[in-house]
């Protein structure tokens, strides 16, 4: 058999026979007759909340907050694995004892999916966390993974309330990450992490990150230019000092914007109840070259 297949017109037979096969032994969704993308995000009719941002840049602790009014709903990172509410659990619970996994299916599915979620709440306004370092699992087939999405160009021509969440300090980001990853802890919730053994930062490494961060946050906003319903926040901007306490609280003003993109009444708690696992201190006992990393992330501050 595997000989026959590097006969030339066996393959070509074969190939011509695929989509026969396909229609009778494969059972295939009429993507036709399916809503668009656009359709199901309409059908949010703005109670879906979309929130972009990278890995590390206080999207749990935010979500937290915008979680405390009795009309938000946050279904958690869903392009990851261990959210309760993860595309991916979905897709293995229900929709692939039908349908095989393909990229076509993985890039209408999503939409679907989120459009179900925010249908079985309703009356809720329901936040979604996106991580834009995921979005090359929902995007389709045939092209390469770059600074823009069709995600971000599908919630704009739907008029969905979107926030983009950056960090200003993205070398501290990297480290965090990389830090975080050694400890194998993430968030407090994780629970015990190790010790970490003093490791190098690969400076190349965080430069290419910074680079690719920058050119996809100008996507972004480029996108959304002159859209009503999106706000852009730095997490270094969300927290004040809280002198009577001294811990730290939420900006002024930051739920007042939350209730008018998310058209609510401002009910949120403006004390933060999450805190970093790995912290800004006693980076420089772990990482070996900390006062190369030190150099460029002043260099990138000062840009």
């Amino acid at each position: 058999m595997v000989s026959l297949l590097h006969n030339p017109a066996v393959r070509e037979r074969l190939r011509s026979l695929r989509p026969y096969y396909n229609k009778i032994f494969r059972r295939q969704r009429n993507y036709a007759k399916l809503p668009s993308q656009k359709d199901y995000l309409e059908q949010m009719q703005g109670r879906g909340v979309f929130l972009l941002c990278f890995g590390r840049s206080g999207s749990t602790v935010f979500a937290d907050f915008l979680g405390t009014h009795p009309q938000v709903m946050t279904f958690g990172e869903v392009l990851g694995e261990e959210s309760y509410y993860s595309y991916f659990q979905w897709l293995s619970r229900g929709v692939l004892r039908l349908w095989p996994l393909r990229p076509t299916l993985m890039a209408r599915e999503f939409y679907r999916f989120c459009a179900q979620l925010v249908r079985r709440k309703p009356g809720m306004r329901c936040l979604f966390d996106i991580k834009i370092e995921s979005l090359h699992l929902i995007d389709g087939n045939w092209r390469m993974p770059g600074p823009d999405f069709h995600l971000f160009h599908h919630l704009r021509d739907a008029g969905v309330p979107v926030i983009l969440l950056t960090r200003k300090d993205l070398v501290a980001r990297y480290v965090s990450g990389q830090v975080a990853e050694q400890r194998g802890a993430y968030h407090s919730y994780h629970g015990a992490s190790k010790e970490v053994n003093p490791f190098e930062i690969d400076l190349a490494a965080i430069r290419a990150q910074v680079a690719q961060i920058d050119a996809t946050h100008e996507v972004i906003r480029r996108v959304f230019e002159g859209q009503e319903n999106f706000v852009e926040l730095a997490y270094e901007d969300l927290f004040v000092p809280d002198g009577s306490s001294g811990n730290t609280r939420f900006a002024p003003g930051l739920s007042e914007r939350m209730a008018k993109l998310m058209a609510v009444e401002d009910r949120f708690d403006s004390v933060p109840r999450l805190q970093k696992v790995s912290g800004d201190k006693g980076y420089a006992s772990v990482i070996t070259n900390w006062d190369e990393v030190e150099t460029y992330r002043v260099e990138v501050l000062a840009r």
